[in-house]
C-alpha cells in the first residue's frame, strides 16, 4: 500500500475532506495523482500527528528549486 493511501485510510477522506475543505473526489485525485497539494500540508501534518503516525514531506507537491535557478545563483556570486 502507497504511503499516501495509508494515511487517507488512516485519517479517513470524511474526516480530510471536512478539515480540508475539499470534496471526497479531490482527495481521491490527489491519491491518484501520488501527490497531495502542498496547501494540504499543515492540515494533513497535524491530523497525522494527532493519529501518531508519519506523514513525511515528500507526500505534497511543494516546488522544487530548479537546477537553473541554482547555477544562476553561482554565476552570481
Amino acid at each position: 500500500m502507497s504511503e499516501i493511501l495509508f494515511i487517507c485510510d488512516a485519517l479517513g477522506r470524511k474526516e480530510m475532506g471536512h478539515r480540508l475543505g475539499v470534496s471526497k473526489a479531490a482527495i481521491a485525485n490527489a491519491v491518484a495523482d501520488g501527490r497531495f497539494p502542498s496547501r494540504w500540508y499543515k492540515v494533513i501534518s497535524n491530523m497525522s500527528a494527532d493519529a501518531k503516525i508519519d506523514c513525511p514531506m515528500k507526500l505534497f507537491n511543494f516546488a522544487e528549486e530548479s537546477v537553473a535557478s541554482s547555477d544562476a545563483q553561482e554565476d552570481a556570486a
